[in-house]
């Protein structure tokens, strides 16, 4: 195959580089949200690695290009950041993977020493343990003799639905089995609540606002600034859902009760499974559970609409487990070119590293003591 980078967004952009068909189900690694994020963080340096068969675009790895003086040249992905994307991966079919994955390191390889290209550290953040186009660009990268480093990063969490409501609650314990009948015999099944789901551009407007208040205002309750009080995150999520609504790949899920919202979620959708990405409950109604009814209703309706799972995402609250999700193990991968300058830059950082689990060791025990 034949690999060069791409630098500029109209490269990016450009109708020749539709990547959507080499995304695996994955709707963060769509072009409608990749792209938002580079119009609004503006990364100066983009370090898009593209795969051709020919003509044809077999595979992308999409990146961006940092300088510092303690890593150097950091090559990133694309959407890091305050962003959070979760599941990204070397873009590719399933079959055109293992060759896009293979020319892809050996070109990386290759360009760590170039004078455009150059690179000191590849940083891959919390992507998921066995995604498979970064295992085989790590083994690629590995054969020609750069170092590696992998640890443990925040997990993913994963429903599994199966094929009914009833199957559902016959998986849960007896207590929680009668705590989400109870839900729906008291509450959702009657006059008091609906569920709202925009999934139209009219709609969007007043679907995120009821979202951006519960969120923030629930944010606030505990202290904490909320993920809209960054002007580039609310700017990038409302760009990107009208792009993901557009394209049928994103739902705004909204709870009344009493005639007043009280819960909402946005959720981006792969191939028969929503992705829960953001949330908010009204800080004021806690004692009706607001943050347990939507969950009770938003799993019911993702099994009547045939879904196989429900994914929340990283992070490990409390009510992932609850709701008898499991974990998906995630990790931050680095890779070094196997060169005298970033092989010392690459040694100074695991030396940092051992002094920081020496010292948590040390606080734990100091703890349990």
């Amino acid at each position: 195959m034949r690999v060069e980078r791409l630098t500029t967004l109209a490269d990016l952009t450009s109708s020749a580089i539709d990547w959507s068909p080499l995304v695996r189900g994955v709707p963060f690694r769509r072009p409608q949200w990749l792209i938002p994020w580079c119009e609004n963080y503006a990364p100066s340096d983009l370090y898009l690695v593209a795969a051709y068969d020919g003509d044809r675009l077999a595979g992308l790895l999409p990146l961006y290009r940092t300088r510092s003086a303690a890593k150097g040249a950091t090559l990133r992905l694309i959407g890091d950041g305050e962003i959070c994307t979760d599941y990204c991966s070397v873009l590719a079919t399933p079959d055109d993977l293992p060759a896009v994955c293979a020319a892809i390191a050996q070109w990386l390889t290759a360009a760590a020493t170039s004078p455009a290209d150059n690179w000191d550290l590849l940083e891959l953040e919390n992507i998921a343990a066995d995604d498979e186009g970064f295992a085989l660009l790590r083994n690629g990268l590995e054969a020609d003799e750069n170092l590696l480093h992998q640890r443990e990063a925040l997990q993913c969490w994963r429903l599994e639905l199966p094929a009914s409501q009833a199957e559902y609650e016959a998986s849960q314990s007896k207590s929680h089995r009668k705590q989400i009948r109870r839900f729906f015999k008291r509450t959702l099944d009657t006059d008091r609540a609906q569920l709202h789901v925009c999934s139209q551009l009219a709609e969007m407007p007043k679907a995120m606002e009821i979202l951006i208040d519960l969120h923030m205002r629930r944010r606030r309750s505990l202290g904490q600034p909320g993920c809209f009080a960054s002007p580039q995150f609310d700017q990038f999520l409302r760009q990107a859902t009208a792009e993901m609504i557009s394209i049928g790949k994103c739902e705004i899920l909204w709870l009344d009760l009493d005639g007043a919202a009280i819960a909402a979620e946005i959720h981006f959708l792969g191939d028969h499974i929503p992705f829960c990405y953001q949330a908010g409950v009204d800080p004021q109604r806690l004692t009706e559970d607001p943050g347990s009814l939507m969950q009770a209703a938003i799993i019911r309706r993702a099994i009547e609409q045939g879904n196989t799972a429900i994914d929340f995402l990283r992070g490990d609250e409390p009510y992932k487990a609850h709701w008898r999700a499991t974990p998906r193990p995630c990790v931050h991968l680095r890779a070094t070119p196997n060169r005298a300058t970033a092989k010392v830059r690459h040694g100074l950082w695991l030396a940092g590293q051992e002094v920081k689990n020496w010292v948590k060791s040390g606080l734990n025990i100091s703890a349990a003591d």
